[in-house]
């Protein structure tokens, strides 16, 4: 634009030179003016109309986009051991963010175990630490994003979820093999249903051995109720199958080493208990059952007769009706229930009413601390949404024992101390241990009183110089005088089927002496 303004003030001033040599042309006669004018103008016109050289026109330029990197994680399978080190060889991640560690449940992410964080692009050489006793078999490994406080991890209460890319997250997996020096269990609080199946989680051997489920007294472990064999190394998911109406309300899975015969358990022998820390691996579980009654055939005495266990789930009434024709008839008794496990339960009935047969069951207590107060309320227990058939037993089953064969207790003194683990009876008896004598009962060796009813644990000394490896459990009634076992006199044995009511039992071999 400047330099065509510069053009035209040329062209102007030329214009004036020429008026001014017309002028003097014209006082010398030369020219006319009109002349002059025109060949100033069409001058003016022409370089006016000249066009400028052309120019180059500048191209913006363009910042470059970079290609997003395709995200991805690098994860070998690998060995697990105490330190719980693991190695990532690399990751890829879209933007700053964290690589994460699950624990596998049932193919699904479970518990995060451990992260790190990672910047944008490639990312190698990750260590993460996990703990080794919650890892599972396989892991997940998860990129997030770092959205919320900048080199904070909030999740899963916080803002750091897993990315998206192309609508999926970015995750692979990838295997441990366990090289654990320490035995684990892992185990639930958990309901035990009719299948008497206990489930433990996990389960990390050093070598081979066993997984057993026990019963629980006085906060120690009790009898065995299950056990399975387990190679060295890791096991999810380990289903028992126990008795479960001997089950209590803990039960205790402990791990033993298989030190003798191979696929045999010997409890308390040669297979002894792996011990983590200088103490034996025990996971105490919380256990609930099935409503659940379990009585014996008995006489009633006095009016009462004795559940051996109740399991109720939730405070309940153990209640007792006669019988109708093979039917629960009217109730003529009950007795409160605990939560949970209840042992010897004493139930008061209507003598009168009281029929060979009854018929038990569990109902609700509805209002703690009530007495029992049903049809208006305290209903029945239901269990899967039906009514549990009832439990029947007789109260004339006669007179019964039951003894376990036994170790004679090496006590170093003159007596030694047995015992019978039931007797039954509806009148007073004498139970007495005899010797054997060719296949015959031989010698008393010891005898004891008990009441008419049911009789737990009984235990009667004798002395051990005269045992014999076959004994005899007999049972005679107190017909004498009270405190006086009278054998040869009024003390006759009781019959059953105009038999002797006795059981012989074995005495084992004492582990000293072998």
């Amino acid at each position: 634009m400047k330099t065509i303004k510069t053009m035209r003030l040329a062209c102007w001033l030329g214009l004036l030179l020429l008026l001014i040599v017309a002028c003097g042309q014209e006082n010398d006669g030369v020219s006319s003016p009109t002349a002059a004018v025109t060949a100033a103008v069409a001058m003016a016109d022409t370089a006016v109309s000249t066009p400028l050289p052309p120019t180059d026109t500048p191209t913006p330029t363009r910042t470059p986009v970079p290609t997003p990197a395709v995200p991805f994680i690098d994860a070998a399978d690998q060995p697990l051991t105490d330190a719980g080190d693991l190695q990532i060889a690399s990751v890829v991640s879209p933007e700053d963010g964290w690589l994460v560690l699950y624990a596998m449940t049932d193919g699904e992410l479970g518990e995060v175990l451990g992260y790190t964080a990672v910047t944008t692009g490639l990312n190698q050489n990750l260590t993460l630490t996990i703990d080794p006793q919650l890892a599972t078999p396989t892991l997940g490994a998860v990129l997030h994003s770092d959205v919320g406080e900048s080199g904070e991890f909030e999740f899963p209460e916080g803002p750091d979820v897993p990315m998206q890319w192309e609508s999926a997250q970015v995750a692979t997996m990838f295997a441990l093999d366990f090289q654990l020096s320490e035995p684990v269990i892992e185990a639930k609080d958990q309901t035990i249903s009719e299948d008497g199946v206990v489930h433990i989680d996990s389960v990390q051997l050093p070598q081979d051995g066993w997984l057993a489920i026990h019963s629980e007294e006085n906060g120690r472990l009790a009898q065995v109720l299950g056990v399975v064999p387990l190679a060295a190394g890791r096991h999810e998911d380990i289903a028992i199958t126990i008795p479960w109406r001997n089950g209590t309300p803990t039960l205790y899975a402990a791990l033993y080493a298989d030190n003798d015969e191979l696929l045999h358990f010997d409890y308390q022998a040669e297979d002894e208990p792996l011990l983590a820390s200088g103490e034996p691996v025990v996971a105490s579980i919380t256990a609930t059952y099935p409503p659940d009654i379990y009585v014996l055939d008995q006489p009633l005495v006095d009016g009462v007769f004795e559940v051996e266990r109740v399991i109720s789930n939730g405070p309940g009434w153990l209640v007792a009706y006669y019988d109708d024709d093979g039917a629960p008839g009217l109730i003529i008794g009950s007795a409160p229930l605990a939560d949970g496990l209840n042992e010897r339960v004493q139930v008061k009935v209507l003598e009168s009413a009281a029929t060979d047969v009854l018929h038990l069951r569990l109902h609700e207590d509805t209002v703690l601390g009530d007495n029992f107060d049903f049809p208006r309320v305290d209903q029945p227990v239901l269990y899967d949404g039906r009514l549990p058939s009832t439990v029947t037993f007789s109260l004339t089953p006669g007179n019964y024992l039951i003894v376990d064969d036994q170790s004679l207790p090496n006590t170093g003194t003159a007596s030694a101390v047995l015992t019978v683990d039931l007797v039954v009876v509806n009148v007073p008896t004498w139970v007495a241990i005899e010797a054997d004598d060719n296949g015959e009962r031989g010698e008393v060796l010891g005898f004891t009183a008990v009441s008419p009813g049911v009789n737990h644990d009984i235990a009667i000394s004798i002395d051990p110089t005269l045992a014999t490896e076959t004994l005899y459990v007999t049972l005679y009634l107190n017909a004498g005088e009270p405190d006086e076992f009278d054998p040869d006199g009024a003390d006759v044995p009781l019959q059953r089927n105009r038999s002797p009511i006795s059981v012989p039992f074995f005495l084992l071999q004492n582990e000293q002496e072998e």
